[in-house]
C-alpha cells in the first residue's frame, strides 16, 4: 500500500519554524514517551513534554533536531502539526543564555522558599534549560 507523503509543521505563539515540510520520519516527544511518526500513522492527539523533536527530511538520512517545551502534537492525513510553547533549533540556542537559565531555574529549586506549584514551574525550566545546553554544545562540535 502506498501512502501518502508525510508533511510537518512546527509553530509557536512567536513564530513558524516549518510550514508543510515533507519528511519522511518525525520524532515526538510525547508526555508519556517518545513517538516515531512515519507515512501512514494513525490519526492522534498527544500532549508534548519538554524533549526534543527530530525529523528526517524527505530523502535525507540525518535528523534535524528541535527543542520543544509543552505543546501538542496532531497527526491526521495531511501530516503531522506540532503547536508548542516554545522551540529552538540547536544553532538558534544561545549557550550563555542556556546557562543563566539553568543557574537561575537551580537556584531557586534550591532555595527552599517556593511553593510546591513553583517548584514544578523551575522544574520544568530546569528541564528545558538542561535540554538547550547538551543541544547547543552539539551543535557547536559540528561546526
Amino acid at each position: 500500500m502506498a501512502y501518502k507523503p508525510l508533511h510537518l509543521t512546527l509553530v509557536t505563539p512567536e513564530k513558524k519554524l516549518l510550514t508543510d515540510v515533507e519528511v519522511d520520519e518525525v520524532f515526538v516527544p510525547g508526555y508519556r514517551g517518545e513517538l516515531n511518526i512515519l507515512p501512514g500513522h494513525a490519526p492522534l492527539m498527544t500532549t508534548l513534554s519538554t524533549g526534543l523533536l527530530r525529523y528526517r527530511l524527505k530523502g535525507q538520512s540525518d535528523l534535524k533536531t528541535v527543542v520543544v517545551s509543552w505543546g501538542y502534537a496532531e497527526v491526521n492525513p495531511k501530516g503531522v502539526l506540532i503547536l508548542a510553547e516554545t522551540a529552538e533549533r540547536a544553532e538558534d540556542i544561545d549557550q550563555e543564555r542556556a546557562l543563566a537559565a539553568w543557574k537561575l531555574a537551580t537556584e531557586r529549586i534550591d532555595s527552599g522558599e517556593l511553593d510546591p506549584e513553583t517548584v514544578a514551574k523551575y522544574r520544568r525550566k530546569l528541564e528545558r534549560a538542561d535540554i538547550r545546553r547538551s543541544i547547543a554544545k552539539g551543535s557547536q562540535t559540528t561546526h
